[in-house]
């Protein structure tokens, strides 16, 4: 099966499979056991739990295509006795993702939800001296994996947790869980430095939503001066920031709305186009001018 490609405009998500991603994230949950409570919820699903839907006021997030999940190896490595978590996943219905070459991921397992549709999931760890940033390393014992991603692991320290029912999939009832999610600081940390990576419209899309509707900019620069004043992961803090600085704004010595991120996020709103039209300036301004005073509010709180 070929890996869908993520869609690069808001059009091309839809709440629809949001919903469905979050029954996925319950189902698999269940898979989990007594563990569930380690695991920690990142990317595209997190928006709706950190800025629920209030009309007028704060719009649906656009939704997503995927569930991507932290794990903490140390937990699962010392989980004597624990059923075997591929067992369990494949008892939920989850199999481990199968391109069309016949290869075979262990971090990537999907979850059909009909003959031609399916939510991918994401194993995830934290980068460290054994497994440096993109590689993918087997859990102790278990035919799955983890793709590691730089600072992934301060979701476990900055998180936030929500009751939340869905239906499970396959008629399985209604379900209730506590999901725990990166939090406003963790989350835009992480979304900050995936767009430095690999520039896509998704991640700036997702980053200002929940920049823009968490709460005002004191509000979210309050927040990053809490987790610096804590003394916790202060190098992800400032690979944060510095990313924010890079990609979207002043002060690098050009104007902020020409940056890669403010143009990507008017790309992810309204699609590629050759000319900039009014609607797409304000929106690259926007982006700008908002990241740029969050970061001048945490400048003079920290300092």
């Amino acid at each position: 099966m070929a890996l869908a490609p993520k869609p690069k405009t808001a059009a091309g998500y839809s709440l629809e499979h949001a919903d469905a991603c979050e029954q996925v994230l319950v189902t698999l949950l269940g898979a989990f056991g007594g563990l569930k409570s380690t695991l920690r919820l990142v990317g595209g699903l997190v928006p709706r739990y950190l800025t629920p839907q209030m009309p007028p006021d704060v719009p649906p997030h656009f939704g997503t295509s995927d569930v991507d999940i932290v794990l903490n190896l140390q937990v699962i490595a010392e989980g004597n006795g624990y059923v075997s978590l591929a067992q369990q996943l494949k008892d939920r219905g989850f199999e481990p993702f199968e391109d069309d070459n016949g290869w075979k991921s262990a971090w990537r397992w999907m979850r059909k939800l009909s003959e031609k549709e399916y939510v991918l999931v994401e194993f995830l760890r934290g980068a460290d001296a054994q497994c440096r940033a993109f590689d993918i390393k087997l859990l102790d014992g278990e035919a799955v994996s983890a793709l590691a991603i730089e600072h992934a692991e301060i979701v476990h320290d900055w998180f936030d947790s929500k009751e939340i029912k869905a239906p499970l999939l396959d008629e399985g009832g209604i379900s209730i869980e506590v999901i725990r999610y990166a939090d406003v600081v963790a989350f835009i940390i992480l979304k900050a430095l995936a767009f430095d990576s690999r520039d896509e419209p998704k991640d700036a899309g997702d980053l200002l939503h929940v920049m823009r509707y968490a709460g005002p900019p004191d509000y979210i620069a309050a927040k990053f001066i809490d987790k610096f004043l804590s003394g916790q992961h202060r190098p992800a803090l400032q690979a944060g920031l510095d990313a924010l600085q890079k990609k979207f704004a002043e002060g690098n010595g050009v104007e902020g709305y020409e940056l890669t991120g403010p143009v990507k996020y008017a790309q992810f709103l309204f699609g590629r186009g050759e000319e900039q039209t009014d609607e797409r300036v304000a929106a690259q301004r926007y982006a700008s001018g908002l990241v740029t005073h969050v970061l001048e509010l945490i400048r003079e709180g920290t300092c």
